[in-house]
């Protein structure tokens, strides 16, 4: 009796110890296999950046992304510069520069039409919108302003509206102001504020009053759309067909409806909500220290103060197959998880063998899942990629399975845990 328990115990404990071994193997093959995902994952990079680039290259020719800031008045002024010499001697020059006012209450209502672009299997979405601008500017401060009144040529005045990229003006802007029509030209006075837009020369000798004016603004973009709160009073209505917005930026929407046939959002931003003075003279003050939002992170725009607190909406892409698989392949360790412990129990209860090269195998065809949902969702979109990539992996898991297990039952078993 003693002799046949020591054999069953030198046995178990030989079992014992096979299966520790084999865990072991098990365990250095999915570490093999998840340091295999790396290059993975840079195909899924070099997919997205090929896409980016097609992005970039219908919107260099649609138009960008679009923020808009304004309106404000520049003013220019003469200024007086003294400046000293090594020697001790002075000399005086004089030079232009411009006063900027910003608007007492602004008021956005913007209509937004987007559209999907295709180049090739990628796409984009782009827009054209429709935007109302309407307000007014307080009676000017000239004493705040710090400048000799004399000095001011309030003839030469401004009214200028911010836009990153011009080319999406697609017709005629109209600037009413105080009931005058007046005449649009390309470009700003003065490059210190911003260094793309549109400006409206307008004539303040005789207007010491409030002054009301209402713009009509047609503008393509892509991506986003966002506005600055100039105002003191800043409010910003948006309506548009599109169904999946994300709302980003300094100020989220007061009141929002989401549905499938569109959205609607509307903002309320006041002067004491923001830290941009009413009044500069020259540049604006730098990028606040407080918010982070810096040109290019968020929306487009200048990376002044005036950029800072920025609000808006991208319009984002819902079916984004390479954030979904990159998502996925994330996943990766799950799946091998899987699949190999649908083996190893199979082993363990049916008595069955399979070698370490098979479950190396096994691990390279769940590996080739994420190849065949990329490659397949460019096409198909990543749901119905998704369900044939997942058949296509399990039947052939699941027949290989029925190959070195001889069994059709257990191979149904791993094709069921593996689904």
């Amino acid at each position: 009796m003693d002799e046949e328990t020591n054999y069953k115990n030198s046995v178990h404990r030989g079992m014992r110890s096979s299966l520790i071994i084999k865990l072991l193997i098990i365990g250095f093959l999915i570490v093999g296999l998840l340091i295999l995902t790396i290059p993975l994952f840079v195909v899924i990079d070099d997919r997205e950046n090929r896409r980016y680039e097609v992005v970039e290259e219908i919107s260099s020719k649609w138009g960008r992304d679009q923020t808009i800031i304004g309106p404000f008045l520049s003013i220019p002024f003469h200024q007086t510069v003294i400046t000293r010499s090594n020697n001790g001697r002075s000399s005086t020059s004089h030079k232009i520069e411009h006063l900027h006012f910003l608007p007492e209450d602004l008021e956005f209502n913007a209509t937004v039409e987007p559209e999907l672009k295709y180049r090739g299997i990628f796409e984009t979405v782009v827009y054209k919108s429709k935007i109302i601008i309407s307000g007014s500017f307080d009676s000017l401060d000239w004493d705040f302003a710090g400048v000799e009144k004399n000095n001011i040529l309030k003839e030469r005045a401004s009214l200028c509206l911010g836009i990153p990229d011009v080319r999406g003006i697609r017709e005629a802007t109209s600037i009413s102001f105080m009931d005058q029509k007046l005449e649009v030209k390309p470009g700003l006075p003065s490059q210190n504020v911003l260094n793309s837009g549109v400006s409206a020369p307008v004539n303040l000798e005789d207007k010491n009053v409030s002054m009301k004016f209402k713009i009509e603004l047609h503008l393509d973009g892509s991506s986003s759309l966002a506005f600055s709160p100039l105002g003191k009073t800043t409010s910003v209505n948006m309506t548009s067909p599109w169904s999946a917005p994300s709302f980003d930026g300094a100020f989220l929407p007061l009141e929002k409806k989401i549905g499938m046939d569109g959205f609607t959002a509307s903002w309320k931003v006041l002067h004491l909500n923001r830290s941009i003075p009413h009044t500069w003279k020259g540049s604006p003050p730098p990028s606040s220290g407080g918010i982070n939002w810096k040109s290019g992170n968020l929306f487009a725009g200048p990376s002044n103060i005036l950029g800072d607190f920025s609000f808006g909406v991208k319009f984002y892409m819902p079916n984004d197959v390479y954030q979904k698989t990159t998502r996925m392949a994330k996943y990766a360790i799950l799946f091998l998880v899987f699949g190999f412990t649908s083996f190893f129990f199979t082993e363990i209860l049916q008595k069955a063998q399979v070698h370490p090269i098979q479950y190396l195998l096994i691990g390279f065809a769940i590996l080739v899942f994420y190849l065949l949902l990329l490659s397949l969702s460019e096409h198909f979109g990543f749901d119905r990629a998704y369900l044939i990539s997942t058949a296509g992996v399990v039947f052939l898991i699941g027949g290989y399975a029925s190959a070195i297990l001889a069994s059709q039952k257990l191979a149904l078993s791993v094709c069921s845990v593996l689904s």
